[in-house]
């Protein structure tokens, strides 16, 4: 079926743009003005050409694959319930790749290869677990999980964000204050003081001389500093650059335990979710390990498959990495020796991820605090460094 990309005004007077399925332009106008929606622009497109858009975030994603999971489960064929779910979205991607998935679906092609189409909106593991749903006759319960997974995943990562919120608000705020005095209120004292001829105090001294190089470097030092961001970005894209600052985070002070817990919470909780849609625990061990987000226990994952392969279980695979913790080991015992092997890593998963939310609101709860002592230090001194002279240019006036 041919997929038409749209722009069109609402009853209200509103733009909307968008995809649609239809065997014709006629048909994809008469579609269009079922919907209330009034064309200004109808093309065809090729599916799977310029699609992808933005990658959808995934409380988008859940969202819609807990439509489609109800759809499906209710008994609603898999193509109207595509339908049905784009008609409902507001992400022009996610709208997109439901709208091209629909059509190729009519044309025959199985599910997982329909979503294939837009690999941006749906990923590796989504498409994976979807096609063993097919393959099972359980696509209504993949969907399900798929569901729980990404809600899970969108709900760590808003809390995570919401702990981090108010330490960043403070030190852009402190920021902004340093940037107002260092490039108004200090140029103006600066020339007062050079009028009146008095020695001024050391801090002062070398407040104004920071000042100066600063005004009249600031282009190279803007310059050096992109170059120094583009050289970093580039060597951080590299295969060896991201696996060393991987590591490095992992063996940092403070960081490394909750970076490590993390990672391993997304792996646990990705490969429970593969297993339980029906996937071999072959390919989910590759899925999973690109899941965890650090290139460098995606590496240990990779060696733990091998070993798998070789005959191995996944336990003692795991535990010869060195990288992963006691528990995620001890419990994938477990869930191997009682054939619940899944559940077990869900668990784990739920573990590490309750761990990571302790430690961000801890260090958070720490760093506020500290946060507001630091950046009210650098205040006072600067604030310090100024109102010094003008003291002894008052007592000068007297």
């Amino acid at each position: 079926m041919p997929v038409f990309a749209y722009r069109a005004l609402t009853a209200a007077g509103r733009a909307r743009g968008g995809v649609i399925g239809a065997e014709s332009a006629r048909a994809a106008w008469q579609a269009l003005r079922a919907r209330g929606f009034y064309p200004t622009d109808l093309r065809e497109q090729a599916a799977g050409a310029g699609w992808v858009g933005r990658r959808v975030g995934a409380e988008e994603l859940a969202a819609a694959t807990r439509q489609l999971a109800t759809l499906v489960g209710a008994g609603v064929p898999v193509a109207e319930a595509l339908a049905a779910v784009a008609e409902q979205s507001e992400h022009p991607a996610l709208v997109r790749g439901l709208t091209v998935a629909e059509a190729r679906l009519r044309e025959g092609e199985p599910l997982a290869d329909a979503l294939a189409a837009s690999p941006r909106v749906f990923p590796p593991m989504f498409r994976d677990l979807v096609r063993a749903g097919e393959a099972g006759g359980a696509l209504a319960t993949v969907l399900a999980r798929l569901a729980d997974h990404g809600e899970a995943a969108a709900a760590l990562r808003a809390r995570l964000r919401a702990a981090l919120t108010y330490p960043a608000v403070m030190a852009a705020a402190t920021v902004a204050v340093l940037a107002f005095l260092l490039a108004w209120v200090v140029p103006q004292l600066t020339q007062l003081f050079a009028e009146t001829g008095s020695r001024l105090p050391l801090a002062t001294r070398a407040l104004i001389a920071l000042t100066s190089f600063a005004r009249r470097t600031w282009p190279l030092l803007l310059l050096a500093g992109a170059g120094a961001a583009w050289a970093l970005g580039r060597w951080a894209a590299t295969p060896g650059g991201r696996t060393r600052i991987d590591a490095a985070l992992l063996r940092a002070p403070l960081a490394g335990p909750i970076v490590r817990k993390a990672a391993v919470a997304r792996f646990a909780r990705t490969l429970a979710t593969l297993l339980a849609g029906g996937l071999p625990l072959d390919p989910a061990l590759g899925i999973a390990g690109a899941a965890t987000g650090n290139r460098r226990l995606a590496d240990a994952v990779a060696g733990a498959r091998e070993a798998v392969r070789a005959g191995e279980p996944l336990a003692p695979a795991l535990r010869a990495t060195g990288v992963f913790p006691p528990l995620a080991v001890h419990l994938a015992a477990v869930g191997e020796r009682a054939g619940s092997l899944g559940a077990m890593l869900e668990r784990a998963a739920a573990a590490y991820e309750r761990e990571v939310e302790t430690a961000v609101s801890a260090a958070t709860a720490l760093v506020e605090p500290l946060l507001v002592l630091v950046m009210g230090g650098v205040v006072l001194a600067l604030v310090a460094a100024i109102l010094l002279p003008l003291f002894d240019l008052n007592g000068l006036v007297r």
